[in-house]
């Protein structure tokens, strides 16, 4: 009786688990749809686990009302993709879904996220909280997060960035972070960020963007800082340090101060959005003018630049010089450019001292002291014509023909009448050019060697080999003959 009492015990449970294997949120039919691995709810009103079917890798979520997500929120899946999204979430505990690549809890109600929210997700490449009510990120919070390929936090309430927070995200390439509460990145905050290829602050608070906080970016190629109203200054290394830049967009930001020079030196840049912002006319700023007007210059927006320019041009200003070059390498005999951009009004005379003692001015007559000068001079002012040097109307020297007597400092210094500044550019020769030379002629050496080696070797070589066929004679002893006579000759008497 007991045998049997068990059999039957075991063959219901076996039935009561096949039920609830069978009874997922597939079953509503009205709210959620079960494709392949894919399952998608929309307005789902449920308390408590939520069963999926055994395979399942994705889950989308749409208004489905819920407090807290832990690892007990789903029963079976093999989870890679969540989006819940518009939801009510408040609060996210630890997830344990070794699987799961990407995950979406954008508009909802989150105000706490647990430190280990991510521990157990290895493989987590996208993060998207964006729109939510997180008012303190955690320094742990990506602490075992380095696969993360993608961070959203935009439309927070936080106000500042540590400089813990993305210390592990080592390969970072898409980040969001923008929202009106933000005032203060720390220093070092994106310094780790190496891959990192598009930044967003946009609709923040932040005043300044200093270069101490982002670090080197080489790989970034988009900055995005749309709406930030208080946003009144932008370092110059802060762009310099990201010579890859193609897109800055910089729309209903007010009036920027200063904005950095060194855009000028972006030669990847496709545009600058300006629409709806204004740039404080001022000396510091000078340079724009100039950009401005270049053929390769794409600036989209910037509806007021006339009032501008003409605010600009009745400021007096001493020369200012906003970008070179340095350092440049050139290679042997090959052409090359050493620029010296600089802003001044009026516009600055321009004086290059050369390696060699000649100096080269440019536009003179913008320094009374100056403008008695011969164009181009040695030390004593003695008039010289330069066949492999020349300036053009921007400043900008040309190395016509680059020699080894080119090799060296060059200093740019501009000058008019309310003060002058000078730049140091240094100019190099191609070490690789030397490095081939120096290769072509050790090979020349070694091979010239080695042929006269296999020469004496191959002589060598036929005359033993003539001697064995004995068609070289082994040369006989000399005769007396050929040699002459060793006896002395006979001395006979005088009367015999």
């Amino acid at each position: 009786m007991d045998s049997l009492t068990i059999i039957l015990t075991t063959i219901i449970l076996h039935k009561l688990t096949n039920a609830l294997d069978t009874a997922t949120i597939c079953n509503n039919d009205n709210a959620c749809k079960c494709i392949n691995n894919t399952v998608s709810c929309t307005t789902l009103a449920q308390d408590g686990v939520f069963v999926l079917p055994n395979g399942t890798e994705i889950v989308h979520f749409d208004n489905v009302p819920i407090t807290i997500i832990n690892n007990s929120t789903f029963a079976n899946g093999k989870l890679q993709k969540i989006t819940w999204v518009a939801s009510k979430i408040k609060f996210v505990e630890a997830l344990n879904h070794n699987d799961l690549k990407y995950l979406d809890l954008s508009r909802n109600n989150i105000i706490k996220l647990s430190d280990d929210i991510f521990y157990n997700c290895p493989c987590l490449e996208y993060v998207d909280l964006s729109d939510n009510q997180l008012n303190i990120l955690s320094d742990n919070l990506f602490l075992h997060s380095s696969s993360l390929r993608t961070i959203n936090l935009e439309k927070n309430i936080f106000n500042s960035i540590s400089k813990n927070l993305f210390k592990h995200t080592i390969n970072l390439q898409n980040l969001s972070i923008g929202n009106p509460n933000l005032t203060f990145l720390d220093e070092n905050a994106m310094t780790n960020l190496y891959k990192l290829e598009y930044l967003s602050i946009e609709n923040s608070g932040i005043r300044n963007l200093n270069q101490s906080s982002f670090g080197v970016h080489i790989y970034l190629y988009s900055v995005i800082l749309n709406n930030c109203t208080h946003l009144t200054s932008i370092d110059n290394n802060f762009i310099g340090s990201s010579s890859n830049i193609k897109i800055i967009e910089l729309n209903n930001c007010g009036t920027i101060e200063s904005l950095p020079s060194s855009i000028v030196s972006l030669k990847n840049l496709q545009y600058l959005q300006m629409s709806n912002t204004q740039i404080q006319p001022n000396c510091q700023n000078g340079w724009f003018s100039q950009w401005f007007n270049n053929e390769t210059t794409t600036v989209v927006g910037y509806e007021k630049y006339s009032n501008f320019i003409k605010t600009l041009n009745e400021i007096n200003c001493p020369p200012t010089i906003y970008y070179t070059n340095s350092p440049i390498t050139l290679q042997l005999t090959k052409k090359g450019i050493i620029n010296c951009m600089a802003y001044g009004n009026p516009f600055p005379a321009f004086t290059w001292l050369i390696p060699g003692g000649l100096t080269f001015h440019e536009n003179k007559q913008a320094d009374v002291d100056i403008a008695h000068h011969p164009n181009i001079h040695n030390w004593d002012l003695n008039q010289i014509v330069s066949q492999s040097l020349l300036t053009d109307k921007n400043g900008s020297l040309h190395i016509l023909r680059m020699l080894r007597t080119h090799i060296g400092n060059y200093t740019c210094y501009v000058s008019n009448k309310y003060g002058n500044s000078s730049k140091t550019v240094e100019v190099h020769l191609d070490s690789g050019v030397f490095f081939n030379i120096k290769i072509n002629a050790l090979l020349l050496g070694i091979s010239s060697a080695l042929g006269f080696l296999m020469l004496t070797i191959l002589c060598c070589a036929l005359k033993l080999l003539l001697k064995r066929l004995n068609c070289m004679k082994k040369r006989s002893q000399p005769t007396e003959t050929e040699m002459g006579s060793t006896e002395k000759p006979k001395i006979l008497p005088e009367n015999v």
